[in-house]
């Protein structure tokens, strides 16, 4: 696989963007469990304390720098996927499969997205926190969570009409292109 040539992304430049945002964000979640971990670890170790609410603090970040970047990897359709029958079908309906899966993760997807919603506005109006020394609230990670399920429902539904227009367009012969991008 190494040897097959890069596609372009698929879709609109400020959703690209977006995506891109969300990728430097969620490194940046790594790099904060990175700190959080360490400074952790060095003060239980030399003052015999620990950072209060450390381990909520880490469970949120590792939440957040797993959601984020999803919409991205799903642009770039850098999943892990199983080939061993797509491989072995002819070429032409390799379009066909990339639409079916857009439609099909698409709508596994939606609920998900939802659920975020929901909790996220639950959070909210109930003024939930997490119980420990810093009383931290709930809301910032339902937040990245929705966020996140958000943007990557967007690229998917994007994806289904790419792939979609892809796939109709071979119909008719013609070797498959993108359509024209604003």
């Amino acid at each position: 696989m190494l040897d097959e040539e890069k596609k372009p992304v698929p879709g609109p430049k400020v959703l690209q963007k977006v995506e891109g945002v969300l990728v430097a964000l969620s490194a940046a979640c790594i790099l904060g469990i990175c700190v959080m971990i360490t400074v952790a670890i060095f003060t239980r170790a030399v003052f015999g304390w620990s950072v209060p609410d450390s381990v909520i603090i880490v469970r949120e970040l590792m939440i957040t720098c797993v959601i984020l970047p999803l919409a991205y990897v799903t642009a770039d359709r850098a999943h892990i996927m199983v080939e061993v029958f797509t491989n072995h079908m002819p070429d032409w309906i390799q379009p066909w499969l990339d639409f079916l899966a857009s439609i099909i993760g698409f709508l596994v997807l939606l609920p998900i997205a939802y659920g975020g919603y929901v909790g996220l506005v639950e959070a909210i109006q109930d003024e939930a926190y997490f119980f420990g020394d810093l009383e931290l609230p709930e809301w910032p990670g339902r937040l990245t969570f929705f966020v996140g399920y958000f943007v990557f429902a967007v690229r998917l539904a994007h994806l289904v009409f790419h792939d979609g227009y892809t796939s109709f367009r071979s119909l008719g012969g013609a070797a498959p292109s993108a359509p024209a991008e604003k």
